[in-house]
């Protein structure tokens, strides 16, 4: 495992603060240790009055090379199933176009999925494996796919006597004897929704352009009556950023067993482009984001994708590692937007095949190059104080099919930094 040093002067309001993620490090300091730091790393010689900084420094090993961040690559023990590329809802950002049930997964193929996983985490001797329900559709609009899938990893589990953890995401529009197999089944799960009854209404209207707020703020409410761990996941482009305080204290009020509360800037693709649907200005974003942060302190944890202060790796996501999804089609996927052929982007991201009399397929081409999408590889995010925790960010959006060396930023750098900044200051001044 490589070893380096990375120490950066932030400043805030306050003043500097010499941070060295890799050493676990965050401190204020003063205008003359911002000297006395930068003559070190530059080896000059020490001025009348480093030494008592350096020694503390030097305590914690600040100077000292620490090992990279770099969990190994191993087999897939997650899989993310999705079954169904059909939706109940049209929701005006969506990155995906579903029309209607136009594909569903056979079962064998999600079988198959659990058998491979389940396996893998036999052979690498883990205590357990995971499986998800997600979608270009809503995965409960197949729920006969679902809960079979699920019966069966459930079995293969004791069978095995290894522990299967099943998850989801959904938009909360369903029928109330399937929140009811959810609520026995699920062991975590996300609901899609925009918090505010308008708000809600207007970016994710029902398929026949009725309300859709009704029937998620019931499974919301049943959840949230029920102790089981749910979380919610909320997109808001330039148009409706403003609503992001009110929304996330209306989450707080109305559903307070939410653990967790994922704000996330718009991003240009799929729908978003057809009903012209710009992304947040990031100032905006951050201002509005850190007011609603302070407010729910205490109350729900609140978090955009980029937002992972104390995180340390080289990889964003499982993308450039061991995602497996598989599609309602059949496809395998690293990455749940690029999930279909036609999209700009997903022909490297697609890396296999399931078929019903040969199994999965997979390119091992494909795979070393998503291998190969990770910070270490981006000079761009080179002097980044957020290297090892934002990873070089998503890179199905900023990447596509370019070399990681091309990678050259976004407007969500701005936010991630300004963000990032904003959780070591309040925890300095919490200490």
């Amino acid at each position: 495992m490589p070893s380096k040093v990375e120490v950066f002067i932030l400043r805030d309001q306050e003043g500097p603060i010499l941070y060295a993620p890799l050493r676990n490090v965050s401190v204020r300091i003063n205008e003359a240790a911002v000297g006395t730091v930068a003559r070190r790393l530059k080896h000059l010689p020490a001025l009348p009055g480093d030494e008592e900084v350096l020694e503390v420094l030097d305590r914690h090993q600040v100077f000292e090379p620490a090992p990279v961040p770099d969990m190994p690559l191993e087999k897939p023990v997650h899989v993310t199933l999705f079954p169904t590329d059909g939706c109940n809802l049209r929701c005006r950002y969506c990155y995906a176009k579903a029309e209607g049930a136009r594909h569903v997964m056979p079962v064998s193929a999600g079988k198959a999925a659990v058998d491979l996983v389940l396996q893998n985490a036999l052979d690498q001797g883990k205590e357990s494996f995971e499986v998800s329900f997600h979608g270009n559709g809503e995965p409960f609009t197949a729920f006969s796919v679902v809960r079979d899938v699920t019966e069966y990893a459930r079995k293969r589990a004791e069978e095995e006597n290894i522990t299967c953890y099943v998850t989801a995401t959904s938009n909360g529009v369903m029928s109330e004897e399937i929140l009811d197999w959810v609520l026995a089944w699920v062991d975590d799960i996300t609901i899609s929704f925009d918090g505010l009854e308008d708000l809600q209404n207007r970016q994710r209207p029902m398929a026949d352009g009725g309300k859709s707020f009704p029937a998620a703020d019931r499974t919301l409410k049943r959840l949230d009556r029920s102790g089981r761990s749910f979380s919610i996941r909320t997109t808001l482009t330039r148009d409706s950023v403003e609503n992001l305080v009110p929304l996330a204290m209306a989450v707080a009020e109305s559903y307070p067993h939410c653990h967790l509360l994922h704000i996330e800037p718009s991003w240009e693709s799929g729908r978003s482009i057809v009903n012209d649907l710009q992304s947040p200005d990031p100032d905006e974003f951050i201002s509005r984001f850190l007011e609603a942060d302070a407010l729910l302190q205490g109350k729900i944890q609140l978090v955009y994708s980029g937002d992972r202060a104390g995180y340390l790796d080289t990889t964003f996501c499982q993308a450039s590692r061991d995602g497996f999804t598989v599609t309602a089609e059949g496809n395998v996927t690293a990455c749940y937007e690029l999930c279909e052929p036609s999209v700009p982007g997903s022909e490297r991201f697609i890396y296999g095949k399931w078929d019903e009399a040969q199994g999965f397929m997979f390119d091992e081409r494909k795979m070393a190059d998503l291998h190969t999408l990770r910070v270490e590889n981006m000079p761009y995010c080179r002097d980044c104080f957020c290297k090892y925790s934002c990873c070089g960010d998503c890179p199905a959006k900023l990447l596509g099919t370019q070399d990681p060396c091309s990678h050259q930023g976004s407007w969500r750098c701005r936010i991630t930094r300004a963000v990032t900044l904003a959780r070591i200051s309040r925890a300095l001044s919490s200490q």
